[in-house]
């Protein structure tokens, strides 16, 4: 029992000392550069069939949201 009373405060001590080192090194690392806008185009896709409509704000379109979902069919872009 003695030596318990002696050991526990060096441990809380070493756990203080590990946290603020860990606070220092994270300084640093908080400050960051603003990032630059990703620029967004918006289309506009509508199917020749059924008249659906649909608009998307993408970098770039793929093959995939080119093709209506409801009839399968190509779409056209404005």
């Amino acid at each position: 029992m003695g030596l318990d009373k002696w050991i526990k405060p060096q441990e809380q001590e070493k756990k203080t000392e590990k946290k603020s080192k860990n606070q220092k090194s994270k300084l640093p690392k908080d400050i960051k550069q603003p990032k630059t806008p990703i620029q967004v185009s918006k289309y506009i896709l509508t199917c020749t069939k059924c008249k659906y409509q649909k608009i998307l704000r993408k970098k770039e379109l793929v093959e995939n949201d080119k093709i209506c979902p409801k009839c399968k069919s190509k779409m056209k872009i404005k």
